[in-house]
């Protein structure tokens, strides 16, 4: 009778230590290490992005104050549509941010695009800009690079663009824009998040659309960069 009794623990001691280890084996082979994440890619321009959540509907106008300055300024819409570029998109909030951040020629702080000379909201836009492809795909990590942005060199200094006078100490002689991937989560609200001037972390990053990379603001982004 021990004999049964040690033999009946003896199998189920196996069945159970084999069930144990089927199970690992079929969760370590079956494991996918690739993120499943919402699908980066939008399927249309940037452009197309920007006017279909800023006017395309009455409930998702994100972009609607980007719009409208894109359009105030008489920025060249293709601009948005060429490959291989990376684009900063201001939210709403965002974009009322920069009124808040910036004065006009009468030395106020503006209340609306129009309060602002056309070529100085334009050189902000082309300022928004990168000739090249930046996000959580192609920054190397640990590098922060200092990216070349479709404003003139020049155009931000502490006395230009005229009527867009963001503080005294604005300097930014090559127009340039840094840009790297955090190696932390600041405040465990975000994951790796793409920074900007080495100040400002974007909303949502690396979007992917038909023709270039799109990062999302939240707030003003000084062209200021430190020296």
């Amino acid at each position: 009778m021990k004999n049964i009794r040690y033999a009946c623990l003896y199998t189920l001691v196996t069945i159970c230590l084999g069930s144990s280890l089927t199970g690992c084996y079929k969760r370590q082979t079956d494991y996918d290490r690739t993120p499943r994440t919402v699908d980066p890619h939008i399927y249309k321009s940037t452009w197309e992005y920007i006017k279909a959540r800023g006017y395309g509907s009455t409930t998702d106008t994100i972009f609607r104050r980007m719009y409208d300055a894109i359009v105030y300024s008489g920025m060249d819409t293709a601009e948005y549509t060429k490959p291989g570029r990376t684009f900063i998109l201001m939210n709403n909030n965002s974009g009322k941010a920069v009124w808040a951040g910036t004065k006009t020629t009468a030395n106020v702080v503006g209340k609306r695009w129009e309060d602002y000379p056309k070529a100085a909201v334009k050189a902000y836009l082309q300022y928004l800009i990168l000739d090249s492809l930046y996000d959580h795909y192609t920054i190397p990590a640990l590098t922060n690079i200092p990216a070349k942005t479709l404003a003139p060199a020049g155009t931000f200094t502490a006395t230009t663009p005229v009527g867009f006078i963001i503080s005294a100490t604005m300097y930014n002689p090559l127009s340039v824009m840094n840009i790297q991937v955090l190696n932390s989560s600041p405040g465990n609200t975000s994951d790796y998040p793409i920074q900007l001037n080495d100040i400002l972390n974007v909303q949502t990053s690396s979007i992917l659309a038909t023709n270039g990379s799109i990062h999302v603001i939240n707030t003003f982004l000084s062209p200021t960069v430190p020296q």
